[in-house]
């Protein structure tokens, strides 16, 4: 994804506002601009879903390129003739461009979610509106994204990162550039446009060198952090510092040039897919393309040019690619948040166009009156106090909604508390039926998606580990009891993925109750069961999780717990022979436990909503059973590979526990039980219905 960014002023006047000279200073570069439309075609028709552009999200490396093309090219002329920056007038001149229809997309978006969809919903967006309004979303996703707990829903803002991550790179590049060149000049050691082309070498290479190692170890970090981005944007300024130079090689001023650039560019959209690590390396390949097909250009025009880039259509498109960027992800995103279901293809092309629409009004609108209004071209402080105003108006807007909205409770009658098992099992049945949310529900909807177990055990540490890391313990030496007495002469062990981890809330009033030492030994994604597994993070096999279980064993030799506890997720059905492999490795691993002495329970898993639960039942709070439960078929997901976990795992020797009837009946699996929501998001129970299902939970364990 990227943030069109409009070029600099310098760069972008009417179509025949300088002659082409000859020189590697062209006023105005077609190309660049028709390189800015095949950017935001990638983007948003890669976003549509259109076959065939699996790779398409490389149209942001193709922008990061020509972002740090243009502004090393705005910044060079001034710093070389000695007169400086000029960093307030750079910044002003930022602010004009990109915060006015920012700023418009971030207010519009957090209203139209909260009127169309739920407060709850805008309270999500709002937070994202806060960290889009100070260039910081990226840090945001980065943080968020590795965590196991974190929603993983796409927000409406989510785009706004290369926005932040180009933001962040103008805001220290000048700063740099302005300091090398500066020091060159005063020193005479070295000319001072070699100095800025050594700096930036530097910056290129190390930046690079992390972006290759970070997307092997923490991709997401490494796909929106701006320090394994700058270097895309560095090669851009790279060839501006350089175009003196290049200029004057003649074979690189041509159409074959471009030609094999823009080849590099589909290559990269066509063949790359969403399992290609990414960025690192294989970012160089649209990287790279971009830079050849600016360089093709820097002296004179090529047939490339005047055949493709420098059509009407083609430089219009260019023009609005910034406003078409920002408003088509919110359009799609909203689109599928309402729908309540993925777009087909017709329907996402036509909000694609929608949004081209928008694009287009709000360029006449807003972007370019905004732009060349005369008293703040005039004024650089006006013009700084109006980014201040826009910037905090975005900011209360997304603050409004994230901490203002009011707390949402039902729109239906007092549920009657269910305590007993039996008021369970009977609440379960009621609940296929269940229209309006009970003004009583518990966990509120505010609460709902932080109603997990704590990671961090009042008593110890838990030991719930990450995607990324094969460690037990963030903490050597951690004791990983997370419930029950630390002295206890009764050891369980609860070992599996986050499926087994949210029966912490039920097994740990069970231990304190029976006298157990309950030990945690769970990690994210990663059953006990020995299969192979994918981590969708990584996009590669999850070697992480076969470490892990190694030392999980390891652990358990070490413990001699007197009981075993597991459960793995099982979500919809899985390509090819899963889930035999699946069935088998439940086998091996229960005979291996039980074999060494060791009773085991396997828990067998709980239905899977298939979609954000506490969003669902927000957005449709009178006609929750129907819009937010499922049927018992679609629920109980792949039931090839639930059906096969039981048969292995009691031939194995486990006794098996099954949870349906607590969250089923006999039609229906409801998301609301009593006074109970039943899901923290598209798949985890809440620790609130954890908890109330001690009694039932209870009944179903040995005691060791």
């Amino acid at each position: 994804m990227t943030a069109l960014l409009p070029p600099p002023a310098t760069a972008v006047r009417g179509r025949h506002a300088a002659p082409d000279t000859g020189t590697a200073d062209r006023k105005f570069r077609p190309d660049i601009e028709g390189l800015r439309a095949i950017a935001v075609l990638l983007v948003v028709l890669y976003h549509a879903g259109v076959p065939g552009l699996s790779g398409g999200y490389v149209g942001v490396d193709v922008f990061f390129v020509i972002s740090g093309y243009l502004i090393t090219t705005h910044l060079l002329p001034g710093l070389l003739a000695g007169r400086g920056i000029g960093l307030g007038t750079f910044y002003a001149r930022r602010i004009r461009r990109l915060l006015p229809l920012a700023s418009m997309v971030v207010v519009t978006t957090v209203v139209v979610t909260w009127w169309l969809l739920s407060a709850l919903q805008a309270r999500q967006v709002g937070i994202d509106a806060l960290w889009a309004a100070v260039f910081a979303v990226n840090i945001h996703l980065a943080l968020t994204g590795v965590d196991y707990q974190a929603n993983q829903d796409p927000s409406p803002l989510q785009h706004f990162w290369s926005l932040a991550v180009e933001e962040q790179f103008y805001l220290f590049w000048p700063l740099l550039l302005l300091a090398v060149v500066t020091l060159a000049v005063r020193t005479r050691r070295i000319p001072a446009r070699t100095a800025a082309f050594g700096l930036i070498v530097v910056i290129v290479l190390g930046s690079l060198g992390y972006s290759v190692y970070l997307t092997a170890a923490e991709p997401t970090y490494a796909y929106f952090l701006t320090t394994t981005r700058a270097w895309e944007l560095g090669v851009g300024a790279l060839v501006a510092i350089a175009a003196p130079w290049l200029a004057r090689i003649g074979p690189l001023q041509s159409a074959p040039v471009a030609g094999t650039g823009l080849a590099m560019i589909a290559l990269a959209a066509v063949w790359f897919t969403e399992a290609t690590p990414f960025p690192g390396a294989a970012a160089l390949l649209p990287v790279v393309g971009t830079a050849v097909v600016i360089v093709a250009g820097l002296a004179r025009t090529h047939r490339v040019e005047s055949l493709l880039f420098d059509r009407s259509p083609v430089q219009a498109l260019g023009r609005l690619s910034y406003g078409w960027y920002l408003w088509h992800w919110p359009v799609l995103i909203l689109g599928e948040m309402y729908l309540q279901r993925s777009l087909r293809l017709p329907e996402a092309l036509a909000l694609v166009a929608i949004a081209l629409w928008m694009a287009m009004c709000s360029s006449i609108a807003v972007e370019t009156p905004l732009r060349t209004y005369p008293a703040l071209v005039a004024s650089t402080a006006r013009s700084l106090r109006f980014g201040l105003v826009l910037v905090l108006i975005s900011a209360l807007t997304g603050a409004c909604a994230a901490y203002v909205a009011p707390r949402l409770m039902g729109l239906g009658a007092q549920a009657a508390t269910v305590t007993a098992p039996a008021d369970v099992l009977s609440a379960v049945v009621a609940g296929q039926a269940t229209t309006a949310l009970p003004a009583n529900l518990t966990p509120d909807l505010l609460e709902a998606a932080d109603d997990k177990p704590d990671l961090n055990a009042a008593d110890g540490i838990s030991c719930m580990v990450g995607l990324l890391t094969a460690d037990l313990s963030s903490e050597p030496g951690g004791s990983c009891v997370a419930g029950g007495t630390e002295d206890g002469d009764t050891t369980v062990v609860l070992a599996g993925d986050s499926h087994a981890y949210h029966w912490i809330p039920a097994l740990r009033e069970i231990a304190v109750d029976r006298g157990w030492r309950l030990v945690s030994l769970t990690k994210s994604g990663c059953s006990l069961y020995d299969v192979t597994m994918v981590n969708t993070q990584l996009k590669r096999e999850y070697t992480e999780c076969t470490e892990w279980r190694t030392k999980v064993f390891e652990r358990i030799e070490q413990e001699k717990p007197a009981l075993v506890i597991t459960s793995g997720a099982i979500f919809s059905e899985r390509e090819g022979d899963f889930a035999q492999r699946w069935v088998e490795g439940v086998g091996s691993t229960v005979g291996r436990l039980t074999a060494a002495g060791v009773p085991t329970v396997v828990l067998e898993d709980i239905p899977y909503p298939r979609k954000d639960v506490p969003k669902c039942v927000a957005q449709n709070p009178t006609d929750i059973a129907e819009s937010c439960g499922l049927t018992v078929s679609e629920a109980m997901s792949d039931p090839e590979r639930r059906a096969g976990t039981a048969t292995a795992a009691a031939a194995a020797g486990a006794t098996v526990v099954d949870p349906q009837p607590w969250f089923c009946g006999p039609e229906r699996c409801p998301v609301v039980v009593g006074q109970y929501l039943l899901y923290s998001d598209n798949s985890h129970m809440t620790a609130t219905y954890s908890r109330a299902l001690v009694p039932l939970l209870a009944a179903q364990l040995p005691s060791p």
